[in-house]
């Protein structure tokens, strides 16, 4: 009677269980998550995370009164950029007519220029490699392209000089080509060459060189001063211990160039691009080879006396 009293009721539990669908019947949720959705646990559900953008774009004002504007700002870089004040465009055939859709922004109109910044190459301009045609003297190594920035006109603009620009370059980059030597190169589809040319601006010398810069190494704390102890005018409050300073902590490094004064057209809907990189330093001449001491004798003595030329003899006397 026992076993029947405690059977039975055994019995009837495993059954209603078996209909729920808790046993053996597999789970209808995730692991870790409960019935109303809620995930305890924090489990990954397979929910993809956003990409870092690695362009960005904004619109520039150009006119009678030009001002400097903010680049785009992506994945860390930034800047700005001033353009002069602009001129009607010449014409890109033969015909003269053919501009007269150009917009004339130096008669005080104002017009727009698209401005693109990129950490990767546009998809619109040739390849920037080792085989750009240089004209400058930095030819000692490959240069490498590290921003670029791309201006796109709805119409035809033409500027007697190059925008002056300034690029804020994040901090482990300038560690990273803290030896290296940062110059502005441009992709200009008006010239036949379709290449990149280098150096194509003067760097601005009231912005500090990368040489300048604080080692990426994070410099050690000092120790702090026993209780007690005093000391003098020179005291400081040292950092908590554990608080390095490396690149990644400092503010981008400002880095400007001059304005170069060479005409500019930005046809409609042809990218413009500039691209800043960096490219080892030419190496400086090696000194002319000195000379040894016996040759520095040998160099100095006199020269021999030159022979006297045969004198003939004179004739005997009568």
């Amino acid at each position: 009677m026992i076993f029947a009293r405690v059977f039975w009721p055994l019995l009837g539990c495993a059954a209603l269980a078996a209909c729920s669908g808790n046993i053996g019947g597999g789970q209808s949720t995730l692991p870790g998550t409960l019935q109303n959705g809620t995930n305890p646990q924090g489990l990954a559900t397979g929910v993809a995370a956003t990409p870092t953008p690695s362009s960005a774009s904004n619109v520039a004002t150009v006119g009678a009164n030009p001002a400097t504007q903010a680049l785009p700002t992506v994945a860390g870089w930034g800047g700005s950029i001033a353009f002069a004040k602009p001129s009607a465009a010449p014409s890109a055939s033969p015909n003269p007519k053919a501009s007269s859709a150009a917009a004339d922004a130096g008669g005080g109109n104002s017009a727009s220029i698209g401005v693109t910044a990129s950490v990767v190459e546009p998809s619109d301009a040739p390849h920037f490699s080792a085989g750009s045609k240089r004209h400058s003297k930095h030819d000692a190594g490959a240069p490498t392209a590290l921003f670029f920035i791309s201006l796109l006109a709805p119409s035809d603009i033409a500027f007697a000089q190059y925008p002056k620009i300034a690029v804020d370059v994040p901090r482990d980059v300038i560690a990273k080509h803290r030896d290296d030597v940062f110059a502005l190169a441009l992709y200009d589809p008006e010239r036949k060459d379709k290449t990149y040319r280098l150096a194509v601006a003067e760097r601005d010398l009231s912005s500090p060189g990368p040489q300048s810069l604080p080692s990426a190494t994070p410099v050690p704390t000092p120790m702090p001063t026993p209780f007690g102890m005093s000391n003098g005018a020179q005291a400081f409050t040292p950092p908590p211990i554990g608080m390095g300073v490396g690149s990644a902590a400092l503010p981008p490094e400002h880095i400007a160039f001059l304005a170069t004064p060479e005409n500019l057209t930005l046809r409609a809907n042809r990218p413009v691009v500039f691209a800043l990189y960096a490219v080892a330093p030419a190496p400086s001449p090696s000194p002319s080879p000195s000379l040894s001491p016996s040759s520095k004798a040998t160099a100095s003595a006199a020269p021999a006396p030159a022979l006297p030329s045969a004198v003939p003899s004179p004739s005997a006397s009568p």
